[in-house]
């Protein structure tokens, strides 16, 4: 999680490296960007587990779609 990255950046280690040296005011904040990054992770997960059954299943139909009756 530390790695995730969004726009190129490293989102939490950037968070923190902007207030260095500060404390920090507002660490419910940290909090809640490490929980959604875990959920995003979480969900990136699961479609990836999906997504070539789901992909296969729209080609299939793709193909279908633009198939002429007599080539089935």
């Amino acid at each position: 999680m530390w790695e995730y990255r969004i726009g190129g950046y490293p989102v939490l280690q950037k968070y923190l490296k902007d207030r260095r040296g500060r404390s920090l005011e507002d660490p419910l904040r940290y909090i809640r960007i490490a929980t959604a990054i875990a959920r995003t992770m979480e969900l990136q997960r699961e479609i990836g587990e999906i997504y070539p059954e789901v992909e296969q299943k729209a080609l299939s139909v793709f193909h279908l779609a633009t198939t002429s009756p007599r080539e089935i």
